[in-house]
């Protein structure tokens, strides 16, 4: 049918188009779902979740390389794009449907093409604490798949040319079925749009999650954290602008994991299995783990992917038990080898029998005075020294002891089994680009694991000479040491700044830039002054 010279789509683009409507329906009826009850995953979640714990090493490492943790979030983008297509895919067999399906029965073409979409998000679908299970989550998920269909077979009959009235400057016409087609595409990509924005917002979890229990005191009987004499030069660093803190606020602690969600785990059913090579296994209760004896300790901890002069670096205050108190309960068994902690979702990481038995390795339970936020691993974490935040994981499980190398989940991915934490140094003030136009404190970080900081310099001739930085006392053996030079000349013109740390050993860090992957990343950061004009 034709009017105006304008012809109805063809059977294909129409048939796409519906599916693309009925996808976009689908997702609305999924988001309102998922806000209504939070435990009831939103597929395109899952499905990036998925997407994400199975990608291969090369394929993740070459994203996160490139796009840092933003690459976590294209991966909800794509999946949720991915998700609207399949709806335009699926419904190209609508037409096919109708065809060989009773005329009575014609409407069911719609939800029968949507039952691939259903079953590959059942399948996908990873059970995580808080969440419903895998056949709750398909019989959730069928009735909203279904209501997709409905309205991409409801579309695709529309859109076959049945005639809508349009009012216009003449007398009301009928238009065909075409005019619909830019109307529908639009609409789906708009309510599509919108769907996914309420999805993957946290609005459900504002009205039906647990409070987060970082907000929390942590009510255990613990002493104060040794710390390190301070010098009569400490109290300077307080009055540098654009320092950081010597301990991060919780607010500002850099926060990197795979997990799209943090989990929701609940306390009162939270167990700790403690087993593998050993003669007594264990299951602690989050009440119990509590009761053990607990010490207290200021520590950093960075992650492997940190760029050279990066901010995924944090100091806190951190409280746990002991993991050589925890083995110990349950008896290693002679031929240990590594010890493997496995986490809520997919993540495992495993340490030497030798770290995991070194009084330095806790299962920490506290941050900064505080019980340990969900997005920092509550109930429990790892916290080991001189490692990168890989070797720390979140969300604890399960301890087994095993007498075989085991392979983590970014190992497998091709990053580092050790992740020894590589000396860096940061400058944090001025910011580069700024105008100097008198004395100024420059000023930042610097972090070598468990070997700590003995010097930092600063270089204001591309690294020909070096001059000595201030260093503020350590918190602890394990944290950063914040640094201070004092930039007593206006730069005549464009100046540039580097740093550079040398660790406890007197081991200088190395110049050679590198990229984060596989073993963290190398080199001095630096930043350029300009002198400003006028002044004194």
């Amino acid at each position: 049918m034709a009017i105006d010279g304008e012809t109805a789509p063809p059977v294909g683009r129409r048939a796409a188009l519906a599916g693309l409507v009925g996808a976009a329906a689908a997702t609305m009826a999924m988001a309102v779902v998922h806000t209504l009850a939070s435990s009831v995953p939103f597929p395109p979640l899952v499905i990036a979740q998925s997407l994400v714990r199975a990608a291969p090493g090369g394929f993740a490492t070459f994203f996160v390389d490139r796009l840092g943790h933003w690459a976590i979030r294209l991966a909800v983008a794509g999946a949720a794009g991915a998700f609207l297509l399949s709806g335009a895919v699926v419904g190209l067999a609508i037409p096919w449907l109708e065809r060989r399906i009773r005329t009575r029965a014609a409407f069911l073409a719609g939800p029968v093409a949507f039952v691939p979409v259903w079953a590959a998000s059942v399948i996908l679908y990873p059970p995580a604490p808080g969440s419903v299970g895998r056949g709750m989550f398909a019989a959730a998920s069928l009735p909203e798949l279904a209501i997709g269909g409905f309205v991409a077979g409801w579309a695709h009959r529309r859109l076959a040319g049945e005639p809508t009235v349009v009012a216009g400057p003449r007398a009301p016409r009928e238009q065909p079925g075409v005019d619909l087609s830019r109307r529908y595409l639009l609409r789906s990509l708009w309510w599509g749009t919108a769907a996914m924005l309420l999805g993957v917002s946290p609005l459900g979890q504002l009205i039906h999650r647990r409070p987060d229990p970082g907000t929390k005191l942590l009510s255990v009987p613990v002493g104060p954290p040794p710390t390190s004499r301070p010098t009569a030069g400490d109290a300077a660093f307080a009055r540098i602008p654009g320092l950081v803190p010597d301990v991060t606020p919780l607010a500002d602690f850099y926060v990197v994991d795979e997990e799209i969600i943090d989990p929701d785990i609940d306390p009162a059913t939270w167990r700790l299995s403690v087993g593998g090579l050993t003669a007594r296994p264990l299951s602690l209760t989050y009440d119990g783990l509590q009761r053990l004896p607990l010490v207290e300790r200021f520590q950093t901890l960075e992650c492997i992917s940190n760029p050279t002069g990066g901010h995924l670096i944090s100091n806190g205050r951190w409280v746990g038990v002991p993991l050589p108190a925890i083995l110990e309960r349950a008896g290693v068994r002679p031929g240990a080898l590594e010890v493997v902690f496995r986490c809520a979702g997919a993540y495992s990481e495993s340490l030497s029998i030798q770290q995991a038995m070194d009084e330095t390795t806790l299962v920490a339970i506290g941050l900064n005075g505080h019980v340990l936020p969900r997005a920092h691993g509550f109930p429990a974490r790892i916290l080991s020294v001189g490692t990168y935040g890989i070797k720390n994981p979140k969300w604890l499980e399960s301890i087994e002891v095993v007498d075989r190398p085991y392979q983590g989940f970014w190992e497998r991915r091709g990053w580092s089994k050790t992740a020894v934490v590589n000396t860096m140094s940061r400058i944090d003030t001025p910011k580069s680009g700024a105008q100097i136009g008198g004395p100024v404190q420059v000023g930042g970080i610097a972090f070598a694991g468990s070997r700590g900081i003995s010097k930092v310099e600063v270089s204001l001739d591309r690294g020909v000479t070096w001059q000595p930085a201030d260093l503020r006392s350590a918190l602890s053996p394990y944290t950063w040491r914040l640094w201070r030079f004092p930039f007593t000349g206006r730069p005549a013109g464009t100046t540039l700044v580097l740093v550079r740390a040398y660790d406890g050993t007197g081991a200088v860090q190395t110049y050679v830039p590198r990229p984060p992957h596989p073993s963290g990343a190398t080199g001095y950061d630096a930043i350029s002054v300009v002198g400003a004009t006028g002044g004194p």
